[in-house]
C-alpha cells in the first residue's frame, strides 16, 4: 500500500496529469495490471486497461458486482473538461471514472436494491460495515482518511474529465453535504415523491438503520465542504491555477461518508457515444428531471412491445437508461409498414403505465420474414371463448423441450393482440401469492395456465414466449373470440360507509386507501367489464382471497389494523394496492 501511495504521488508530477499521471503496466499483455496505454486523440485522452491492479485500493473501489472473466476497459476523458450547461448527466450504473492504476471507479450505489425493485438502493459501505471496514482489509483510500500531512494525492479522474482527490485539502478533511433524512418510514424519496403501494422501503430499524440506502440521504447546502456533486473548486499541486475537483468525502468523525467519491450526477459535461437504430423513451420525473429509476417489474424496469398493425411481426424489448435519463434499446423494423410501439413501466410513486406510439416505416426497410420456432407447444383450448368472460388458456409443452427455464420471473409470458390492435393483453401464469409474486419449486410444469379476459369479439393473435437455455423463443397462435352474451358478475350489497375500489384495465382505482388505525374497514371492490386481469384479489398478509367476475362487486371486511400498510393485488401480481392505516396505535 505504501508503494502504491508513493506511485500516486510521483505519477501526478507531470505538467499534464490527465495525459501523463498514470501508473503504467510493466508489460504488453492483455492481462497485465495497471494502465496498458494512454492515447491523445483530438480533445480526448483514451486510457485502456484490464481494470486490475496488484495494489489494493480498498473496498470503496471494489465493484459491487465484479466482471466475470477478463475485462478490457476503454476510458475516454476530455482533455479540457467544462462545467455542464443545463441538465447534468447522471453517473452511469457501471462506473463513474477511473483510478490512476486503470481500475474502474465503481458506482456502487445503484448495483443492488431492496427486494431487487430498483427503488431503494443499498449503500454497501454503510450497510456492510463489516464488509468494508472489518472482514475486508482496508486499502489506500481508507488509509488516506488518516492523512494529516498535507493535501491528499490525485487518485483518478471522473468520466467528465475532472480530477478526483483523497479527503484532505487545504489542511482539513472534506466533509460531505449529504445528511441522513429524519424519518421512521421509507415511504417517500428525498425529492418528495410518495411511493405507490408495494414501493415503500423497509421501516427504519436495527436491521435497516438510517443510512442503509442511498435514498436515506438528502443534500443540505452549506452543511459540509462539498457541493451536490461531491466536489468544489480548488488549487492543487497538479492544477495550481485552480480546477473543479471531486474529493473522497468524510463525516464529522473523519470517516468516509456518503456519497464517498462522486454523487448522483457529474459536475462537468458528459455524453456517452450513441449508436444508430435506437428506440428512445423519456419518462418525466420530479422537478423537471427525467425518471431513471423505474420499478423492476418482471425483472426489467421497462418492457417495450413492437407489433406490426397487421400482426405479422412482434418484438419484446428491454431498454436501458443512459446518462441523460433516456431509455434506449436497439431495434431494426423488419419491413416497411405501420407499427405500434407499447412502452410498459411503473414509475416511482405511480401505478403501472402503458404508453402507445404509432410509427410508419417507409419502403427502405429491409424485408424480413417473422421467425417461427415451435419447440413443441400447443394451445389446448376447448369450448367457446367469449368476449368479456374470464377464460383460462392452457398451453401444453411437449416432453422433448430441453433447457426450459423461467423467462422474466415466469415460466412463460403471453401477449394477445386483437384486430387492428384495438386491444392488447399481457399475461403470465397465475402465481397465487398476490403482491409479493414469489415462486415455489423449480421443476418445469407440463402445462402453462394463463388467465385472460378479451375486450371484444374477433380473431386474436397470441405470442407465447419461453426461454430455452440462453435463447428466448416466441411461438405464435391464433384464437377466435366470440361475442359476449351479456352476463355480468354478481354484486354484493355494499354497507354504508364502505370504501369503494374499482378494478379497471389500468389497475385499482384508487390504489392507495387510507383508513384510521384501530378500526375495522369494509371495502366494496367492483370489477369493470372492460378487459383486465383483476379476476382474483389477494390480501397475502391476511389470508384473504376472493374471485370477482367482470361487472361484479365483492365486499371484503378487514379487521382493525395498527398503523401501517396492508397490501393486496391480483392473482398475477400485475395490479397492486394497499390499505394504509394512519394515526392511532403504532406497529408492535
Amino acid at each position: 500500500m505504501r508503494l502504491l501511495a508513493a506511485a500516486l504521488l510521483v505519477s501526478t508530477l507531470g505538467a499534464q496529469p490527465v495525459r501523463e499521471g498514470w501508473i503504467r503496466a510493466k508489460g504488453p499483455g492483455a492481462a497485465e495490471p495497471d494502465v496498458h496505454s494512454v492515447e491523445v486523440t483530438g480533445e480526448e485522452v483514451v486510457v485502456r486497461s484490464a481494470g486490475i491492479s496488484l495494489a489494493w485500493l480498498g473496498p470503496l473501489a471494489q465493484a459491487a458486482r465484479p466482471a466475470a472473466g477478463l475485462a478490457q476497459y476503454t476510458f475516454r476523458l476530455p482533455r479540457r473538461p467544462r462545467p455542464a450547461a443545463g441538465r447534468h448527466a447522471h453517473i452511469p450504473a457501471g462506473y463513474a471514472g477511473v483510478f490512476l492504476n486503470g481500475v474502474p471507479m465503481p458506482n456502487r450505489l445503484e448495483a443492488q436494491s431492496y427486494k431487487e425493485r430498483n427503488l431503494w438502493h443499498f449503500d454497501p459501505v454503510a450497510r456492510g460495515a463489516g464488509e468494508t471496514h472489518g472482514a475486508a482489509r482496508p486499502g489506500l483510500l481508507e488509509a488516506l482518511l488518516a492523512g494529516g500531512r498535507g493535501d491528499s494525492p490525485l487518485i483518478g479522474y471522473a468520466l467528465d474529465g475532472y480530477p478526483v482527490y483523497g479527503p484532505w485539502w487545504d489542511g482539513r478533511r472534506m466533509r460531505s453535504s449529504y445528511q441522513p433524512r429524519r424519518m421512521e418510514r421509507r415511504d417517500r424519496w428525498p425529492d418528495g415523491t410518495v411511493m405507490a403501494p408495494g414501493q415503500e422501503g423497509p421501516p427504519v430499524s436495527a436491521e435497516y438503520p438510517l443510512g442503509s440506502f442511498a435514498e436515506d440521504y438528502e443534500y443540505v447546502a452549506g452543511s459540509g465542504d462539498l457541493d451536490e456533486y461531491n466536489g468544489r473548486m480548488a488549487k492543487t499541486a497538479e492544477y495550481p491555477e485552480g480546477t473543479y475537483a471531486y474529493f473522497l468525502s468524510t463525516n464529522g468523525e473523519g470517516r468516509a461518508a456518503f456519497p464517498y467519491l462522486l454523487a448522483h450526477e457529474f459536475y462537468g459535461e458528459y455524453k456517452a457515444p450513441r449508436a444508430e437504430g435506437m428506440l428512445r423513451f423519456r419518462v418525466p420525473g420530479a422537478g423537471g428531471k427525467l425518471e431513471r429509476h423505474l420499478e423492476l417489474v418482471h425483472e426489467r424496469p421497462m418492457h417495450v412491445l413492437v407489433i406490426a398493425h397487421d400482426r405479422s411481426s412482434f418484438a419484446h424489448l428491454h431498454p436501458e437508461v443512459n446518462e441523460e435519463g433516456v431509455w434506449e434499446v436497439a431495434y431494426a423494423y423488419p419491413r416497411a409498414g405501420r407499427y405500434r410501439v407499447y412502452a410498459e413501466y411503473t414509475p416511482p410513486g405511480g401505478n403501472a403505465r402503458r404508453e402507445e406510439y404509432d410509427v410508419t416505416i417507409a419502403g427502405a426497410a429491409a424485408e424480413k420474414a417473422e421467425e417461427v420456432v415451435n419447440p413443441g407447444v400447443t394451445l389446448e383450448q376447448g369450448g367457446t371463448v367469449r368476449a368479456g368472460e374470464d377464460v383460462e388458456l392452457v398451453f401444453r409443452v411437449g416432453e422433448g423441450v430441453r433447457g426450459w427455464r423461467p423467462y422474466l420471473g415466469e415460466w412463460a409470458h403471453v401477449v394477445m393482440a386483437g384486430e387492428g390492435l384495438a386491444s392488447l393483453f399481457h399475461a403470465h401464469p397465475q402465481s397465487g401469492v398476490g403482491v409479493e409474486h414469489e415462486h415455489g419449486g423449480t421443476a418445469a410444469p407440463e402445462r402453462v395456465r394463463v388467465g385472460a379476459n378479451f375486450a371484444a369479439a374477433g380473431r386474436y393473435k397470441l405470442w407465447f414466449q419461453m426461454q430455452l437455455g440462453e435463447r428466448v423463443v416466441t411461438v405464435p397462435f391464433w384464437l377466435r373470440v366470440e361475442g359476449a352474451v351479456g352476463r355480468r358478475g354478481e354484486e354484493e350489497a355494499a354497507p354504508a360507509g364502505a370504501v369503494r375500489v374499482r378494478i379497471t384495465a389500468h389497475g385499482y382505482e384508487p390504489a392507495r386507501v387510507e383508513v384510521p388505525a384501530g378500526r375495522p374497514v369494509v371495502l366494496a371492490i367492483t370489477r369493470t367489464t372492460e378487459g383486465n386481469c383483476g379476476g382474483r384479489i389477494v390480501f397475502p398478509g391476511l389470508g384473504i382471497e376472493r374471485e370477482i367476475a367482470p361487472g361484479g362487486t365483492v365486499v371484503v371486511r378487514l379487521p382493525a389494523q395498527r398503523r401501517g400498510e396492508v397490501r393486496f393485488g391480483c392473482g398475477m401480481g400485475m395490479y397492486r394496492g394497499s390499505v394504509v392505516a394512519v394515526g392511532g396505535a403504532g406497529i408492535e
